[in-house]
């Protein structure tokens, strides 16, 4: 090939190249709410629609039992579900679903019998993915730290012997925080036993506080003024201390019935957002860096169940109950309200929600708060779909009690 050929076409294939990856940017999910925790995905290149027949699968497996999220990093992903009076930790090829490692631990849920009939199905925490090490929360509140190539474990540790309790009515559900050197947990115990950090390189406890009653959402962590706070939402409200020993920094009471505060936190420009259901509703607090924080509005417009919402451009997208709606952020104003997917799960991507209903349907719709534009839908599982859906690198997983199915969602 003569040199000028050969160097226009060097050329050619390196601008092919850089509008290939101008144009397609991916990104792991390795923990809830993936990795800025907001739940969107900062992945670019996908698809704008589909066919009625849906979207490319590109693999599917059968699992035996519970809701746990999925978390991907590194080419892989891992899950957890139980069969046979124990609970499985199970990693597969985030590509082909082939499986790579799967670690089995006692846990026979009828020797719990506070833990409620309903909710004996399998975990449903996802996983955190951290480096070398994968950190997975059971129902019965079994905290293991596995190697994440191998699947050994390094250390466990017992919840409920941290909180001195018995399992809670509907498990444990929150799944663990993983912040510098820490892991941060809820045992909801009494007698300063609710809140714990514990050492993500040995498991040894580094501090507990509080005693709330337990909760089922996951903790977070936000910054104030440059400095870091962690925040439970527990069964009787919101709690802010601090991470390296627990110092308790605020709380806003926030009781419900049955104690369920299940949606995650969401956290921007000093305010924090809360959402439970049962009629409660939500807020919206102006956070502080000393005291208590300021109560900016009250709001029955959104009424979070299980799922928790995204915060986009402005505008907060969620399932209130059984209604899709678009609200205002900072004045809980409804923008547009939707029926049809029941309590279902949101994460946005692309400009784009993708929404799960409860019972499996799968719909792309626009993300703008003038009015709800559906895209494309599609069913894409059946029986209850309580996990929220996550993207990794073009592939949305989606998960039942008993399927997990990966979709391709990269544009052709």
């Amino acid at each position: 090939m003569p040199p000028q050929l050969r160097s226009r076409l060097l050329l050619s294939v390196t601008a092919s190249a850089l509008l290939l990856a101008a144009a397609v940017r991916a990104e792991d999910w390795p923990c809830w709410r993936g990795l800025h925790r907001d739940g969107i995905s900062r992945e670019v290149g996908l698809v704008k629609s589909w066919p009625e027949t849906g979207p490319k699968v590109a693999w599917k497996r059968e699992l035996t039992g519970g809701y746990s999220g999925a978390a991907v990093a590194r080419g892989r992903l891992v899950t957890q579900t139980e069969d046979k009076k124990e609970e499985i930790v199970l990693c597969l090829e985030a590509a082909t679903g082939k499986p790579v490692w799967e670690y089995r631990y006692p846990c026979d849920y009828d020797q719990h019998p506070s833990l409620d009939q309903r909710f004996k199905g399998g975990p449903r925490s996802s996983p955190t993915i951290d480096g070398d090490r994968v950190y997975t929360l059971g129902t019965t509140g079994v905290l293991s730290c596995l190697d994440f190539q191998t699947g050994k474990p390094v250390w466990s540790s017992d919840l409920l012997k941290l909180a001195g309790r018995a399992c809670p009515e509907f498990g444990y559900t929150g799944s663990p925080l993983v912040e510098g050197n820490l892991v941060f947990v809820h045992p909801g115990g009494q007698n300063g036993n609710s809140l714990a950090a514990l050492d993500k390189r040995d498991g040894k406890l580094v501090w507990k506080a509080e005693s709330d009653r337990v909760g089922y959402s996951s903790p977070l962590v936000i910054h104030v003024n440059g400095t870091p706070q962690v925040v439970y939402f527990t069964g009787t409200g919101v709690v802010a201390v601090t991470p390296a020993d627990g110092k308790a920094l605020w709380r806003y009471d926030w009781k419900t019935d049955y104690d369920l505060n299940t949606a995650t936190p969401l956290y921007h420009d000093g305010k924090l957002f809360i959402s439970s259901n049962y009629g409660h509703g939500a807020a919206l607090l102006k956070v502080r860096a000393g005291g208590e924080p300021e109560l900016l509005y009250k709001s029955l417009a959104m009424q979070n169940h299980y799922s928790t919402s995204v915060l986009l451009n402005g505008h907060l997208y969620g399932f209130s109950n059984d209604r899709l709606r678009c609200l205002d952020w900072e004045t809980g104003a409804i923008k547009w309200d939707q029926r049809g997917l029941g309590r279902g799960s949101v994460l946005a991507a692309d400009g784009r929600l993708i929404l799960l209903g409860d019972q499996g349907d799968l719909v792309l719709a626009e993300a703008k708060p003038d009015a709800y534009v559906e895209q494309a839908r599609w069913k894409a599982l059946q029986g209850s779909c309580w996990t929220a859906p996550i993207l990794a690198n073009g592939l949305l997983y989606l998960r039942n009690e008993n399927t997990l199915l990966a979709v391709d969602l990269r544009a052709q």
